[in-house]
């Protein structure tokens, strides 16, 4: 527990009520309220002006005007009216700041709105640039980096005048032996927690944006460095958030040993799947792009994080297959080392009677006009002899770069071979069975 932490003799309801009491009572002030209905007046003002005054000008316009291209704008132009409506509100701010000081009336209030107003013309200027510059991909940002703070520091800022905003921050509001988890631990441990893991978020995509674009090296490698990066810093943040909730060193300890024990008993397959994550990552024997084969469904690697993979099969489906499965079971990686080229077998029966030479000509020429089938390795028809059912038995070998669509080739090679060995006179064997039926004569 923090020593400079000065724990209240009143309860969190008697708190919350004196200082509900005591704002009602400065509410109830004419002077106050005067300057409220002024300060709601001007942020009403401020958002609905700029949209009047644009629709006024629009109607103004003749529409007999012969049709024009309109002039190019810069990208920061279409976007400078978000900032009419808080320069509208400094306007009008210091214009009553004026009109009271004329009047005699205190305007405190008033001025402490300034500053919000200053706040909010920064921040729209800062989204104009970071708009204009990165377009819409600024926009997860916008969300949620940009918003929240905006947000926290106008809390800040007027919780931070608030008289007893340091006496409601340390009601004690959980107490475990020498432990006291204060109500602002837990407020300064939430907003730590998620600067952390959102500035972990960030950390991750410029990475992937900053190390593809300046180094020649392969996405899946640099994906698997920015998921491990994001997971140290989110590691982190949840440590310092323990801290900031006022868990000593001795506390994390404890702490730790009940998340072990928990770990041992009830979580071992998460932290089976987490270790085989760290694994794929480090080894690279699966990475965002390859094409695998498991459980005979072919599909493309989208995402490996820690815990899951994410693969996408061929009729589009996203499945999400825990790590440990790709460490403990066979997968068959079909583009290993960045290398695409597979080699496809088609196994085909032709009828006992049939020329091999002649079936091998035609056979490799039909499968070398597919326009995935490549030249180099060419086609080429392996005999594997006679078949037990009076056939002559072939595998078609062909290579190709497309290990994704294996399925789609084999079918239509086949179709392609079908009608060139029909064309030839070349029957495709069909098994034949003959049943004997012997009579006996009864004696």
């Amino acid at each position: 527990m923090d020593e400079n932490i000065i724990v209240p003799s009143e309860s969190l309801a008697d708190i919350i009520t004196n200082q509900l009491n005591m704002m009602l009572a400065f509410l109830d002030r004419p002077v106050v309220q005067q300057q409220i209905l002024a300060i709601a007046g001007i942020i009403l003002i401020a958002l609905l002006l700029p949209e009047v005054v644009r629709r006024w000008w629009q109607q103004r316009q003749p529409d007999d005007l012969p049709e024009m291209d309109p002039p190019p704008r810069r990208p920061w132009a279409a976007r400078l009216h978000g900032l009419y409506a808080p320069l509208t509100g400094l306007v009008l701010a210091n214009v009553v700041i004026w009109l009271f000081e004329r009047q005699g009336h205190p305007n405190g209030l008033v001025e402490s709105s300034r500053t919000f107003f200053w706040l909010w013309l920064a921040y729209r200027a800062l989204l104009i640039v970071l708009y204009a510059r990165l377009g819409d991909s600024v926009k997860p940002y916008h969300r949620f980096v940009f918003i929240p703070i905006f947000v926290l520091v106008l809390l800040w800022l007027f919780l931070g005048r608030q008289v007893g905003t340091a006496l409601v921050a340390n009601v004690p509001i959980l107490t475990l032996g020498s432990f006291i988890l204060t109500l602002g631990n837990l407020i300064n441990a939430t907003v730590l927690l998620y600067i952390f893991l959102i500035g972990a978020w960030v950390v991750e995509r410029v990475l992937n944006r900053a190390l593809q674009s300046r180094f020649d090296a392969e996405p899946g490698k640099i994906r698997s460095l920015a998921t491990l990066v994001r997971y140290t810093i989110s590691a982190v943040g949840i440590v310092i958030a323990l801290a900031a909730l006022g868990l000593d060193a001795t506390s994390l300890g404890l702490v730790a040993g009940g998340l072990s024990v928990g770990i041992g008993i009830g979580l071992q397959d998460i932290v089976g799947n987490f270790v085989s994550g760290l694994t794929l990552l480090f080894e690279q024997s699966l990475r965002p792009g390859d094409v695998i084969e498991l459980n005979g469904r072919i599909s493309e690697v989208e995402r490996v994080s820690l815990r899951t993979t994410t693969v996408t099969t061929l009729d589009n489906i996203k499945m999400i297959i825990p790590n440990s499965t790709f460490t403990t079971e066979p997968v068959t990686t079909l583009t290993k080392d960045n290398n695409n080229l597979i080699r496809v077998l088609l196994p085909l029966r032709v009828a006992y009677d049939s020329d091999p030479a002649q079936v091998k000509q035609i056979v490799e020429q039909t499968a070398s006009r597919h326009p995935q089938v490549l030249r180099n390795p060419a086609p080429l028809l392996l005999s594997r002899g006679l078949g037990v059912d009076s056939s002559l038995d072939f595998d078609l070998s062909v290579w190709t770069n497309r290990p994704k669509l294996r399925g789609l080739l084999k079918s239509e090679l086949y179709y392609l071979l079908f009608k060139a060995l029909a064309e030839q006179g070349i029957k495709i064997h069909v098994p034949k069975r003959e049943l004997s039926i012997i009579q006996s004569q009864a004696n």
